[in-house]
């Protein structure tokens, strides 16, 4: 079918371009070298083939190629191919045309955004779904989130595993206050499909913890572990959220993971004030425990007053001589550290 052949075409002319472009473009030519050479073309393809997000610089060197901001060197010769008198091929020019569409949403230029549109529509069918997702980006940037969710709500329909359509419609709810709900079974829907995506995961547990629901974002953000074992900062986030749950296991869980977030990173002070404050509150709470209880958790307990001696040894000892000193000390003491 002719929407067959469409799909097929979108999905191999990035292909055929970065092939040209590579075989053109030798390790030695880095952006400062295209953009001395005035190599218009050129820059547009690194800026894209690096993914690099600098909406001025696309304009300026799509204007360049274009002939201005009309585009007149960008109209179609005929209803079927795209054929600028520069000599650029159909999907080269099509490519830049969908990336100065991209950055002029991203300047909120609605005009230029809308002239890349009607000349892109003019070679590509309006059933195309690299049109579509085009589209529907220019409607949100204007407002129309409604017309917008329309349109990825049809290509879900076509393809339910559409992922730039799922993570669409998340971004869009997420966008209105009073939909946490439906952001959430969106965000749920993409990570369905997407289990190893880390991002993904890391924005459930941020919207988890926006709706208060802790447990929920605890069970997030052991995938997001997962993902980055090696990363201090995601251990130090594990343990505070433990640690807000709170609850004796929560608290030992805490304890690890800002224990591991200083095996990887020595000088993150953040985990050692993050230690020093779970394992005091871990010592609070078995004071509060039943004998037997207690009895049982004897190790953790002596494990968790080194821990405290160890932290707040540490932490006076990175601020001694400064101003922050007497601080620290009344943060240690609230802590009931005794030194």
């Amino acid at each position: 079918s002719t929407f067959a052949q469409r799909a097929r075409e979108t999905s191999v002319f990035d292909r055929k371009v970065n092939q040209q472009r590579q075989a053109k473009m030798g390790p030695e030519e880095d952006l400062p070298t295209l953009l001395s050479r005035k190599d218009h073309l050129g820059v547009l393809h690194y800026l894209r083939s690096h993914q690099l997000r600098k909406p001025e610089l696309v304009i300026e060197h799509a204007f360049s190629l274009f002939g201005g901001p009309e585009l007149s060197k960008a109209k179609p010769k005929s209803s079927s191919f795209l054929l600028p008198s520069s000599g650029i091929d159909e999907a080269e020019c099509l490519a830049a045309l969908e990336q100065l569409c991209l950055a002029a949403i991203d300047v909120q230029d609605h005009k230029l955004a809308d002239r890349c549109l009607n000349i892109i529509r003019e070679s590509v069918s309006k059933e195309s779904t690299r049109f579509r997702r085009l589209l529907a980006l220019c409607l949100e940037s204007a407002g129309d989130m409604e017309g917008a969710e329309n349109i990825y709500d049809s290509l879900l329909k076509e393809n339910p595993s559409n992922g730039f359509a799922l993570k669409r419609k998340y971004c869009i709810l997420r966008s209105q206050p009073g939909k946490e709900v439906e952001a959430s079974t969106a965000l749920n829907d993409y990570i369905e499909r997407n289990m190893g995506d880390t991002s993904a995961w890391n924005e459930m547990a941020t919207l988890c913890m926006d709706m208060g629901d802790y447990k929920g974002a605890a069970y997030c953000y052991e995938e997001v572990v997962i993902g980055s074992p090696l990363s201090d900062a995601v251990h130090c986030k594990m343990g505070e959220i433990y640690a807000t749950v709170g609850g004796i296991e929560n608290l030992k869980l805490a304890r690890k993971h800002m224990a591991q977030s200083l095996e990887l990173n020595p000088e993150n002070l953040r985990a050692l004030y993050g230690l020093v404050a779970s394992a005091c509150a871990f010592l609070d709470e078995m004071e509060v425990a039943g004998k037997n209880k207690r009895d049982s958790e004897e190790l953790d307990v002596d494990v968790a007053k080194e821990l405290v001696k160890y932290g707040a040894e540490k932490l006076m000892k990175c601020y001694k001589g400064t101003k922050m000193a007497l601080v620290v000390g009344k943060f240690l003491e609230a802590q009931s550290v005794n030194e």
